[in-house]
């Protein structure tokens, strides 16, 4: 059981790797894209209606920007006590009148989550611990 554990843990670490490989080459590439478009823009300040921007991935029609990242967090504040991603995912669509069904709600849960680990980063939001295993408890960081 241990040497599957062991190589189990040995391909998540390569695959953090190669996500981190993945993201630096996307921020490379990106930073490649915006100087050739300088220096087409220098070249000929006309051709700027021609050059399509570079767009982010679209978002979900679920909630308009930063809409979900205010009621993640004022989710949070209102248990007053640390809670998981599903309990924070399912309040916000039982406060928005909706049906906590499987879809939707896996999908709140993984941008809750997102916004949480965006927020630990900027300090506003801690890990507070595993109780059930796999479950993060998230609080809010005073």
């Amino acid at each position: 059981m241990s040497a599957v554990l062991d190589e189990i843990l040995e391909k998540r670490s390569a695959l953090v790797a190669r996500k981190r490989e993945l993201k630096s080459e996307l921020t490379r590439l990106a930073a490649d894209i915006s100087a050739i478009d300088r220096v087409v823009l220098m070249l000929d300040p006309g051709h700027e209606a021609r050059v399509p921007p570079v767009r982010c991935q679209k978002q979900s029609g679920l909630y308009p920007r930063g809409e979900l990242t205010i009621a993640a967090s004022e989710t949070l504040r209102k248990f007053g006590r640390p809670a998981t991603s599903t309990e924070c995912g399912a309040a916000i669509l039982e406060a928005r009148g909706q049906t906590a069904e499987p879809d939707m709600l896996a999908q709140v849960v993984n941008r809750v989550s997102a916004v949480f680990s965006q927020k630990v980063e900027a300090g506003q939001v801690r890990r507070a611990g595993n109780p059930e295993g796999r479950q993060l408890l998230w609080e809010i960081a005073e």
